[in-house]
């Protein structure tokens, strides 16, 4: 074999591992350069395999229809990445516009300041969810004879309208439910008159400096909405249930870290219903949310841009909520999204009507929920063909070839990704959770494209905190799905051990094959375990922390540092109390900064911390601790760590976690 057939993909892995990372991957240059070169890559291997492994095979056969089927899943694969990769040429900070206009808003005096809005559309979340949300955007820091906080009771509860009036907060009723969400928005878009409109979901908490770091990019006159990107104080359903919970971000930063700045930059960054603020005339111009699709929220950005408004998106966590808890949730969020955006190619007010440049048709078509469901999935299908058949996806004579013209663009690919998403994507997790979600998604966008309205907005359940009932569970269509494909892949793959009755060990695509099952069945083996879902004992999260506090013990005030805290108790360095007596079932007295003192009780002790629970933490008391807690102070984030990904992924398959899922007793 020449080095020549391995010289370019060497070359191209040595610049990869060498040279690209110390590029600035916000320069708009050097990313138009590096899409570039990795475009070259891909064209070159593109025309290699239409000319060379494509046209030569005639379509009356069995075989020649397959390859020419397979040709054209890599053409679908190619138009979804160049589609990503004209959206990442582009990049947008605005922090410090955010900087200059906070400075500018806060040296206002308040009768300066313009009035504002908040609404939080709600339908069937429950009070431990609503009254996070709600106390928080009455802390929010505005002049408060200019702040008016509405709560829109889709659901028609009475206690919800007697927590409103005890806190303070404004409670919004219509009559008849119809268009769900943008139907809500519009009605109380009639009710009220703030200059500016805050949208925050039931199950979101504002920091408390939103507004004044969002209000001032409403001087330029052609922004409609400044969207900010959704961060999540619980851990995902992903993150949880295969216990990375302090090694992976949660499977939303790609896109608001990475892709909505770059769509900001072209100016088609769009508002995702929540965790944005609105100019009302903008609004009332527009007409306000249209009902017709539900997705309302992209199709008010394109009705905006129609009248010459753009979405600004400042990309700094300036609120937090609740990521979906269970795989079904995941799900019935991903089909609303995908049905959503489908339905725009139908509609007049969609990127295919009229009064939009051409970009903007480009960039807000849905290619993602055409393409992405049907490649994935056949990924998997191609090298259980070629195992079970011996029929390869391309016509080869030698696996050299592939590794010619195909391994320096798929170096250059995966790369490329990782530079521009440092942090952000991790290969074998995020193409397992994207297979999952596709194989999930498929009959929606089959049934969305013959009837693309027949279905109903379906909400996102919220707050249920996964299976607190100490079950195992099984979601049987991911694992089955996943089951079978797995068994197909290994099967084939013992049937091509021997050489004699192997049905296609002799062909030059073999090695290829092999591999990418290989890849395939890891793959599988993640999205089987993403599919049995564990219970999450817990029913409120904990923020992680180091801070001092003041604990009450024996009638003696300690000095002590706090490990975590949640709204049901807290977690204190041993260290700290190791000269005073404490025990079990023991009342003590904690005072934190800002919180009024509250009385817990000693649930255990370990070597290095000790567990108390809150009692009576009712009223006002439970309002300061849920204000002091979720408005910008504490933040559960986590950072994608590879040696911990690794390390967790392997615990969480070769371990016993019987002791995670009961929750805690007390110690006797």
């Amino acid at each position: 074999m020449s080095f020549n057939i391995y010289a370019l993909s060497l070359a191209v892995f040595a610049f990869c591992l060498l040279f690209l990372p110390h590029l600035d991957r916000n320069n708009r240059w050097v990313r138009l350069t590096i899409i570039g070169v990795l475009s070259v890559f891909w064209i070159r291997y593109m025309m290699w395999r239409l000319f060379y492994t494509t046209l030569p095979v005639p379509m009356v056969t069995g075989h020649g229809l397959w390859v020419w089927f397979c040709f054209f899943i890599e053409i679908l694969v190619s138009i979804e990445s160049l589609i990503f990769y004209i959206t990442m040429m582009r990049h947008t900070d605005r922090k410090a516009q955010a900087d200059k206009y906070e400075k500018a808003l806060r040296e206002l005096p308040p009768e300066e300041l313009p009035t504002i809005d908040v609404f939080l559309p709600t339908y069937n979340e429950g009070i431990e969810v609503i009254e996070r949300s709600i106390l928080g955007c009455l802390h929010l820091e505005w002049p408060k004879e200019k702040l008016k906080v509405w709560v829109l009771d889709d659901g028609k509860r009475e206690w919800v309208q007697d927590f409103c009036q005890e806190v303070g907060a404004g409670y919004i009723r219509r009559k008849e439910w119809v268009h769900a969400k943008a139907g809500n928005l519009n009605h109380a878009f009639e009710v009220t008159s703030g200059d500016f409109i805050a949208v925050f979901d039931a199950d979101f908490v504002p920091f408390r400096n939103f507004l004044y770091r969002t209000v001032g990019f409403f001087i330029d006159p052609k922004v409609g909405i400044l969207q900010t990107p959704q961060h999540f104080f619980n851990k995902d359903y992903v993150q949880s249930n295969l216990h990375l919970h302090d090694s992976t971000p949660d499977d939303q930063r790609l896109f608001f870290d990475v892709m909505m700045p770059a769509r900001d930059g072209w100016d088609v960054a769009f508002w995702c219903g929540s965790c944005s603020l609105t100019r009302r005339t903008t609004m009332r111009e527009a007409g306000g949310v249209p009902t017709r699709s539900i997705t309302e929220d992209l199709t008010t950005t394109l009705v905006l841009l129609r009248h010459g408004y753009v979405t600004r998106y400042l990309n700094e966590k300036l609120s937090h909520g609740l990521a979906p808890e269970s795989l079904p949730s995941l799900i019935t969020q991903r089909k609303r999204w995908c049905r959503g955006t489908i339905q725009t190619m139908f509609m007049k007010d969609g990127p295919l009507g009229p009064n939009l440049r051409f970009i903007h048709r480009v960039l807000f078509f849905p290619w993602h929920w055409l393409i992405s469901p049907f490649t994935r999935f056949f990924s998997f299908i191609v090298p259980i063909v070629f195992l079970w058949t011996g029929y390869p996806a391309l016509l080869i004579t030698h696996y050299t070839e592939l590794v010619y013209f195909h391994f320096p663009a798929y170096l250059m690919n995966l790369f490329v990704t990782l530079w521009l998403a440092p942090r952000h994507y991790i290969p074998l997790l995020s193409s397992s959770v994207a297979s999952l979600e596709s194989i999930q998604v498929l009959p929606t966008v089959v049934n969305s494209l013959l009837t693309p309205f027949q279905q109903e907005f379906g909400v996102t359940p919220k707050g249920r905190m996964g299976r607190p009932d100490g079950q195992r569970h099984i979601h049987k269509f991911s694992f089955w799905t996943s089951l079978i494909l797995l068994v197909l892949t290994s099967i084939g793959m013992l049937l091509n051990i021997i050489p004699e009755s192997s049905p296609g060990s002799e062909g030059g695509f073999f090695p290829i094959a092999a591999i990418w099952a290989t890849m395939n069945v890891f793959m599988l083996i993640v999205m089987l375990m993403i599919s049995v879902e564990h219970p999450r004992p817990r029913t409120d999260e904990r923020f992680q922390m180091d801070e001092e506090a003041l604990l009450t013990l024996n009638g003696k005030d300690i000095a002590i540092h706090i490990h975590d805290i949640s709204l049901g108790g807290v977690r204190l360095r041993q260290k700290d109390l190791e000269h005073h007596t404490i025990s079990n079932n023991q009342e003590v007295l904690l005072t934190i900064t800002n919180v009024p003192s509250i009385t817990a009780e000693v649930v255990r002790t370990e070597d290095s911390v000790v567990h108390l629970r809150f009692k009576d933490l009712k009223g006002k008391l439970r309002y300061a601790l849920i204000q002091h807690l979720y408005t910008g102070k504490y933040q559960n984030s986590s950072a994608l760590r590879y040696e911990f990904f690794v390390k967790r992924l392997f615990h969480r398959i070769f371990s016993d976690h019987s002791h995670l899922y009961s929750p805690p007793t007390k110690a006797k």
